[in-house]
């Protein structure tokens, strides 16, 4: 039996991809384990800034310091968002007789996705092909793991 692991993230390709594994990769998902994975978007804060004409060249930078409390709201809204990302996507495996472990975790997926497959054992990882990807498949040069891209579908 082998492993398969489907990674997605808040945009409506990620459910395109959902039915594209259904519809073309049947047979393999059908006598494997599946996971999905809910990639969570990074938190930044960067500080605003004003350039007011009546200053000339001036700007006025607002220090920003995000507190410890702005920190872990954000991270709530954000798990909160992945696992309902995740509900969603297990519900329609479901609905195809596809039952499918659910997960997400925070952080950079350059480092996290490698690390899950070595934890999983997985084989074969799918995911829509994107900028993102490109940087993300230098990192799985040292796994064991088959990677399929998929294309994005336009509009």
């Amino acid at each position: 039996m082998k492993n398969v692991m489907v990674i997605i993230d808040e945009n409506n390709s990620s459910y395109d991809l959902l039915i594209w594994v259904l519809e073309n990769q049947k047979d393999t998902i059908e006598s494997s384990k599946v996971f999905i994975f809910a990639k969570q978007p990074q938190i930044s804060f960067t500080p605003p800034t004003v350039l007011s004409s009546s200053l000339g060249f001036a700007q006025i930078f607002y220090p920003f310091s995000p507190n410890a409390e702005l920190i872990k709201l954000a991270q709530e809204k954000k798990m909160k968002i992945a696992l309902g990302i995740l509900e969603k996507a297990k519900k329609i495996y479901l609905n195809h007789g596809i039952k499918a472990e659910t997960f997400t975790d925070a952080g950079d997926p350059k480092d996290i996705i490698p690390k899950i497959i070595q934890e999983r054992n997985i084989d074969l990882l799918v995911m829509i092909s994107d900028q993102q990807t490109q940087k993300l498949k230098k990192c799985l040069h040292n796994t064991d793991c088959s990677l399929l891209l998929v294309k994005k579908r336009l509009g």
